[in-house]
């Protein structure tokens, strides 16, 4: 499918960048599909954006960082968030499209680990109530970059049916079910570790979180929001409806969970 094809796949994380600025008007229209054509994951969170162009990187550094490294980058996306129930996820969501709609217009991005969300706070110098949700660095690649996309799970490795660590036949999977999914596996994380599956039942997907001791909590509930966000996108190419995600628990099944994973959120199809 097209946006599957298009952007989904050609997303691609960059940790070198042009010495080239981004232009005003390109930040507007990020700005303006923030305001008038991105899906939320959580409705009623207060969320705000912001960009930081050429400035922050010195003090920006301290706080946030990518194991352990702020990359240098024209510019950073910010998200700021009131803090309550799911406001992670919902900013990880919200990002992710962003992040997607610079792929569109030729930018290149990289997700920056948050260390100390008060210090980064302050570096920015925000004058809000929010805390900082998530910070993205982006601007455009630098063409001597040759920087490679990094292998993914595949469909099969990243899907189970009916319940936890059953097979299923992804050749099952109808077109547009298998192009979301696959946009799941394709969806970046903190050091690419992936840690999560989908259980894909008749009317409904499960997406379970995994153990890794690697990447701490904040980074975790973003890559969930990543996940859900991948999975809208190609959906709502496709449909006037898409479906939307859930964390009400699942009651009316049985997931067959181990006790070291965690259900996270649903998806109705």
């Amino acid at each position: 499918m097209e946006y599957y094809d298009q952007i989904v796949k050609n997303r691609v994380s960059c940790r070198m960048f042009a010495d080239k600025k981004v232009d005003d008007k390109v930040l507007g229209e990020l700005f303006s599909y923030y305001e008038d054509e991105e899906s939320v994951l959580v409705e009623g969170i207060n969320t705000e954006l912001k960009f930081y162009v050429g400035t922050v990187w010195n003090e920006l550094k301290k706080s946030v960082g990518y194991n352990g490294v702020c990359i240098k980058a024209p510019a950073y996306m910010v998200i700021f968030s009131e803090v309550t129930d799911h406001y992670r996820e919902n900013a990880g969501y919200i990002a992710q499209g962003l992040t997607l709609k610079m792929t569109e217009l030729g930018l290149a991005a990289c997700w920056l680990t948050i260390n100390d969300a008060y210090g980064a706070k302050a570096a920015l110098e925000a004058e809000t109530d929010m805390v900082v949700a998530c910070v993205v660095a982006f601007g455009y690649r630098d063409p001597e970059n040759n920087e490679k996309k990094v292998d993914k799970k595949s469909l099969d490795e990243m899907t189970d049916g009916f319940k936890y660590g059953q097979d299923i036949d992804t050749d099952l999977f109808y077109p547009e079910l298998e192009d979301g999914l696959r946009a799941i596996a394709h969806a970046q994380s903190f050091a690419n570790k992936q840690p999560y599956r989908i259980i894909v039942d008749h009317d409904q997907i499960s997406l379970i979180g995994l153990p890794d001791e690697e990447t701490n909590e904040n980074d975790r509930r973003l890559n969930y929001g990543i996940v859900m966000f991948n999975f809208f996108a190609v959906m709502d190419a496709v449909r006037a409806q898409p479906p939307k995600w859930s964390f009400d628990p699942v009651t009316d099944r049985d997931l067959g969970l181990p006790a070291d994973v965690k259900y996270i959120a649903k998806c109705k199809l």
